[in-house]
C-alpha cells in the first residue's frame, strides 16, 4: 500500500468519528507528532552541518600539515598533539621515582649483569 493509499483510508476512518473529543485528540497527536518530526529534522541538520565542519576543517590542516617543510613547526606540532599520550604521565609517582632511580644506576655505573641480578634477588 501507497502513501497514497494510506491517506485516503485515514481521511475515510476519521470522516466516520463522531465525537468531538476524539478528533481533538487525533488533531493535537497529529500536531504533536509533526513537531517532534521537525524538531529531529533540525537535529539531524544541526548535526551534520558540525560534523561536516569539523571534517572539511580536519581534512583542511592534514593538508595543510602534509605540505609544511619547517621542521621546528612540525615539532612543535607534535609535541602539542601527543604531550598527553606521554606513558609518562599515565605511570605512578611511585613508578616514576623507581624509573628515575634505575635511571641515576645507570648513569653512575651502578649496574649488574643479569645473573648476578637474578642470584642477589633470589630468597
Amino acid at each position: 500500500m501507497d502513501i497514497q493509499s494510506k491517506k485516503i483510508e485515514f481521511i475515510k476512518e476519521i470522516l466516520e468519528i463522531d465525537s468531538p473529543e476524539l478528533l481533538t485528540k487525533i488533531i493535537h497527536f497529529i500536531k504533536k507528532e509533526k513537531n517532534l518530526i521537525t524538531n529531529v529534522n533540525e537535529v539531524e541538520n544541526g548535526y551534520n552541518s558540525l560534523f561536516n565542519s569539523k571534517k572539511t576543517r580536519k581534512l583542511n590542516f592534514i593538508n595543510d600539515f602534509i605540505n609544511l617543510e619547517n621542521e621546528e613547526t612540525i615539532k612543535k606540532l607534535e609535541n602539542l598533539l601527543w604531550k598527553n599520550n606521554d606513558f609518562w604521565n599515565e605511570l605512578s609517582l611511585s613508578q616514576r621515582e623507581e624509573i628515575e632511580k634505575a635511571d641515576l644506576e645507570i648513569l653512575n655505573n651502578e649496574t649488574s649483569d643479569y645473573e648476578t641480578f637474578m642470584y642477589s634477588h633470589r630468597k
